[in-house]
């Protein structure tokens, strides 16, 4: 289950990036899907089920990423907190899914695609994936 989990992060990933738009309204909640199913299937990799994650987790990008520091996910990139911060709450509430806000990213998008790559090829490297997971 923690290689579908990546598989669709990789996927969200992809669509934030291929809108001919690049706005952080439009990129920002498959971006936060992104990351949130990448700390899941870390967490699922080290023996979380996907009940316990859709209860004490829910959205939460801030907590589980601190859940996944706690189970061992080391090496994240620099920058991946503080997009969990930024995208976490708006993402949680709803407000990302309806376009409502835009947030205020403190890196460009450039960057918090590359952070987020780097982010799910860490949690690839981490789960032992073979012959990658990108879509």
């Amino acid at each position: 289950m923690a290689a579908a989990f990546l598989r669709n992060a990789r996927t969200f990933h992809a669509m934030a990036w291929t809108e001919s738009d690049r706005s952080g309204r439009r990129s920002a909640y498959p971006c936060a899907i992104a990351i949130e199913l990448g700390l899941k299937a870390y967490l699922l990799h080290r023996g979380f089920s996907d009940d316990w994650n859709r209860t004490h987790l829910r959205h939460d990008l801030r907590k589980a990423l601190r859940c996944a520091r706690l189970a061992g996910l080391r090496d994240m990139p620099v920058g991946l907190a503080e997009l969990a911060a930024v995208l976490g709450p708006l993402y949680a509430s709803g407000d990302l899914r309806s376009g409502a806000v835009e947030p205020e990213l403190t890196i460009s998008l450039e960057a918090a695609d590359r952070v987020i790559s780097r982010f799910l090829d860490g949690v690839e490297i981490a789960i032992g994936m073979e012959g990658g997971a990108g879509p």
